[in-house]
């Protein structure tokens, strides 16, 4: 039999035959992780008209952006990273895109790169709804330039069956992913900030994202500690739904959109709050200093569509992030009584917003991805 190649992939969703979720796992399985792919009726014909958004995987759909769709018939041309270290890379080495997703640890680190733009926020109409904590977050902003666009926010936390960790119950702890108990059935996200900054969290660092060398020690003996424990570490949220669901996985680290997805399958999973904190993330778009600028009115559509509250609402009931649009929330709270609390929301959402340790940029970012590598080649 032929084996299948990336553009066997693309034909099949091209014509229908796949999803995006699955058009991005089918390429992660042929180790094709980013792809630049126009999605629409006219998509092939006129992708060139079109910017590129360099994203993560199930952020590109067309129901995070209808506006745009309605107005051009098509949707941007989408590209699919794992994380952002993967994404600075493939810039830097030449890659070319109007728009990139980070978090908001990244943009300092983007911006001192040289790959940013700030962005022109009188040419939102959805600026003035986005909840004004988001728009002061340090480091993506300098004086009145803004070079980050919020727009989605969550929590990284461990998700959990519930019946079959009972003991867990009301008593969570990252160290869940530590015990040995449930060996070659926990997970954790194969990233610095989802994994090595849970580490540092459950090892009791003061601040996880600038550690003495002593607590980088203590991390770095815990990811040790931990890695035969380990069923593996997850790249693809799609990935651990599906262990969690078969029960091949009983914990791991996770973003809220899983919990969303396991919980309407029915499953007994729970997202905790573990005692040492949750990591809040928030997420959004950037301007690249690359960009087309014939392409600038589609770029600031686009970025209104995915801050419009009809996306939020999709965001929010169908992957549980929150989003950066205040007036989403009381479009969920007014269709679905009752959804935000059980998603974990607070009514004020920025009691949710601070109730994590918030993601920051790393200090030693170099040292901790070499000892990262290190720990998981067993060395």
């Amino acid at each position: 039999m032929r084996k299948e190649t990336k553009e066997d992939v693309i034909e099949q969703l091209a014509t229908g035959q796949l999803t995006r979720r699955q058009f991005n796992q089918r390429l992660m399985a042929l180790g094709a992780t980013m792809v630049a792919m126009p999605m629409g009726r006219s998509a092939f014909a006129s992708a060139a008209d079109n910017p590129t958004v360099f994203t993560w995987e199930g952020w590109e759909v067309p129901e995070l952006h209808q506006p745009y769709l309605a107005k051009y018939n098509e949707s941007p041309n989408m590209a699919i990273f794992g994380d952002e270290e993967e994404a600075f890379a493939k810039m830097r080495a030449g890659f070319k895109v109007d728009l990139t997703q980070p978090c908001t640890y990244k943009v300092p680190i983007w911006k001192d790169a040289g790959i940013l733009l700030p962005i022109d926020t009188s040419r939102l109409s959805t600026w003035n709804d986005i909840i004004p904590s988001l728009k002061t977050i340090p480091g993506t902003f300098e004086g009145n330039k803004q070079y980050f666009f919020p727009t989605d926010w969550g929590l990284t936390s461990v998700l959990y069956r519930a019946d079959l960790m009972p003991e867990y119950v009301d008593k969570e702890t990252w160290g869940m992913l530590w015990d040995p108990k449930y060996k070659g059935r926990l997970s954790m996200a194969d990233s610095l900030i989802d994994g090595v900054m849970v580490a540092a969290i459950y090892t009791g660092a003061k601040d996880p994202f600038n550690m003495t060398e002593a607590e980088m020690a203590k991390t770095r003996a815990a990811l040790k500690e931990q890695l035969p424990l380990m069923r593996y570490y997850w790249t693809s949220p799609a990935d651990i739904e599906q262990a969690l669901a078969s029960g091949e996985l009983v914990a791991t680290s996770a973003w809220n959109s899983s919990y969303a997805a396991l919980k309407k399958e029915g499953l007994d999973v729970r997202y905790s709050s573990p005692k040492e904190g949750a990591m809040t993330w928030v997420c959004g778009f950037c301007l690249m200093s690359d960009h087309d600028p014939a392409k600038l009115d589609r770029i600031y559509d686009y970025l209104d569509a995915y801050a419009s509250v009809e996306s939020g609402v999709f965001s929010i009931t169908e992957y549980g992030y929150g989003h950066g649009n205040i007036n989403a929330f009381a479009k969920v709270e007014q269709d679905s009584p009752g959804l935000l609390t059980e998603l974990g929301f607070s009514v004020n959402v920025d009691e949710t917003l601070n109730a994590g340790i918030f993601q920051a940029p790393m200090a030693n970012e170099p040292a901790l991805q070499a000892m990262f590598e290190e720990v998981k080649a067993g060395m």
